[in-house]
């Protein structure tokens, strides 16, 4: 089985196509917005809430069946539909056009895949078993999401925040790296899950910080 470079994509305002309609290409469209992307639809038939976007001017909406050259000008598609001869065609079209196509549920035929993910405001950890088992991806997904809470959110804000005044204030590389090495490897996050702290910025600029 083929090997996939992992990587992530900026798909703000880059435009998207959804062939479908149904509860799985609902799910896809969601997230392509979720990321700043701008979607088109192409389906006879749509769910609720694809026809509600589509009336709210968030997606564009086309109601027919998919046809050749529906692919042209979009960075990248995803194929949600049980029909073998459109998926073919929609791989040979992509494939001309240099798109990036997932067929959903077919890996081999996809020219990327779409990790199992956690996500913690910008923090973003992803799991793959390279297409051989998306329900071990699942499962590992659900530990992670146990061990990984909604306090990382809040703690990559506050050192998102420090780095912009470290750069400011320290020239010094090695004592930036020491800085955040103290804090990362500390237990200061832990202490902040607790409720033993409770304004997480303060108390690392209080403890760690000497501009």
């Amino acid at each position: 089985m083929k090997k996939y470079y992992p990587i992530m994509l900026d798909i703000d305002g880059k435009p998207c196509v959804v062939i479908g309609g149904g509860k799985v290409a609902q799910r896809k469209v969601e997230s392509l917005l979720d990321c700043g992307g701008v979607v088109t639809v192409i389906a006879p038939e749509m769910t609720d809430e694809l026809r509600n976007l589509g009336q709210n001017g968030k997606i564009m909406t086309i109601f027919r069946e998919y046809r050749s050259g529906d692919l042209k000008d979009f960075d990248l598609a995803y194929v949600a539909t049980d029909n073998h001869q459109v998926n073919e065609s929609c791989l040979k079209e992509a494939r001309q056009e240099k798109v990036l196509l997932n067929v959903v549920d077919q890996p081999a035929m996809c020219e990327f895949i779409v990790p199992a993910s956690v996500q913690r405001g910008d923090l973003t950890i992803t799991v793959s078993t390279n297409g051989k088992s998306p329900m071990l991806s699942k499962k590992i997904r659900e530990d992670l999401e146990s061990v990984y809470g909604e306090e990382y959110t809040v703690f990559l804000e506050v050192m998102g925040e420090l780095r912009q005044l470290v750069l400011r204030e320290w020239e010094n590389i090695h004592h930036r790296r020491e800085f955040f090495e103290k804090i990362v490897y500390s237990d200061v996050l832990d202490r902040y899950r607790k409720g033993e702290i409770q304004d997480l910025k303060q108390y690392i600029l209080e403890t760690y910080f000497s501009g």
